[in-house]
């Protein structure tokens, strides 16, 4: 057992020391692609093959997320699941008596900025009608809404100064800025997360387990969750970018059939659901736990998710946001560093920035892996 902050460099650590348990909880996106690209999980799919495994009960970008082995092999076996974050959660009570409307999937962007400005003129001093992220993450899936992206889908190059990703990232510019709707960092109390619960904020965009997990016990009951999708009509896609947390095999296990018996048995539909149900986190990557009637009456967040998700073209669904030379943490901390600069006004939004942390993020991509 240890806490997330030491889940990369503990084992990271023993596995130089050759002191690796047989099964460690990992996040698909944030640690396994460095050492899975090294060889040093176990690949799963021979395992689960000789079992009689159906994969298809999986979300198949949930698996595709994790085929990180040196030659794509499936190197973990998935656990809770997302695709964001692309998700609004809303303070049912305070938009109904505002009466301008709630947030909807197939919303154009004008007609979102519009309720958003309206929604933003009868806050309370010092509330916002919106918050979202404004790390890497975020912008990834807001760029990928646009048809762009920061990190290409075969996670070789840089695209930050691409058109179609410039216009996202001008529509979070202007939400802070223009429109004045979203707190600028000076003006975040806390957390975004905490304004929302006390109703500070109107409005939160983040991942669905970010949104809910807590909720019931942060709001005190003060108000009912309300959920779309990060508005996307007008042309837009529904952009995600995919991540499982996940259980990984160490290569070296002399325990394989043991070893894989518990991520079968952590990963199944059973525990997805037991996970929902009793501690409000994401019902895993299982589709069957996911569209589960007792799951959507415990978690209503978790059901317009999955009517959401089953209706996206297979073909749209995005690849991790990480290079392939594994540099994600010099990546984002460069990024967030030199965006947020842009965004709140340290330094100017302008051509010659943008073009310069285009430049600065692909010389970290063509770097050899650590």
């Amino acid at each position: 057992s240890t806490s997330w902050a030491d889940l990369t460099t503990k084992v990271q650590t023993m596995v130089a020391a050759d002191t690796m348990a047989d099964v460690a909880f990992q996040h698909g996106a944030l640690m396994i692609p460095e050492l899975g690209a090294k060889g040093v999980w176990m690949d799963i799919e021979p395992l689960g093959d000789r079992d009689g495994i159906d994969w298809d009960i999986y979300w198949p970008w949930a698996l595709n997320s994790l085929r990180l082995g040196p030659k794509g092999e499936l190197v973990a076996g998935p656990e809770s699941s997302h695709l964001g974050p692309n998700v609004i959660g809303y303070n049912k009570e305070l938009l109904e008596e505002m009466g301008f409307g709630v947030p909807s999937t197939d919303m154009t962007v004008p007609d979102f900025v519009d309720l958003l400005t309206k929604v933003q003129s009868m806050m309370p001093e010092g509330g916002f009608a919106i918050c979202t992220n404004a790390d890497e993450w975020f912008l990834e899936g807001l760029s990928r809404n646009y048809s762009g992206h920061i990190i290409s889908q075969d996670r070789e190059s840089c695209g930050f100064s691409m058109e179609k990703t410039q216009e996202s990232h001008k529509f979070q510019y202007d939400l802070v800025n223009t429109y004045k709707v979203m707190p600028g960092r000076d003006q975040i109390l806390k957390d975004m997360k905490s304004m929302f619960y006390s109703g500070m904020v109107a409005m939160i965009v983040d991942s669905p387990n970010n949104i809910w997990t807590g909720f019931t016990a942060g709001t005190e009951g003060r108000f009912h969750l309300g959920s779309s999708q990060l508005p996307h009509g007008g042309g837009l896609k529904h952009g995600t970018t995919p991540s499982c947390n996940a259980y990984v095999i160490y290569g070296k296990t002399d325990k394989a059939d043991l070893a894989w018996s518990l991520v079968r048995m952590l990963t199944s539909n059973e525990a997805a659901k037991w996970m929902a149900l009793q501690f409000q986190i994401g019902p895993g990557a299982v589709i069957e736990a996911w569209h589960d009637p007792e799951v959507w009456a415990a978690n209503p967040i978790y059901e317009d998710c999955a009517k959401a998700w089953s209706e996206i073209p297979v073909e749209e669904f995005g690849n991790i946001p990480v290079p392939t030379n594994a540099r994600r943490a010099e990546f984002h901390d460069l990024f967030n560093n030199e965006w947020q600069a842009m965004l709140y006004g340290d330094k100017p939004y302008n051509q010659a920035n943008v073009d310069k942390l285009q430049a600065d993020l692909q010389a970290i991509m063509d770097k050899p892996m650590p």
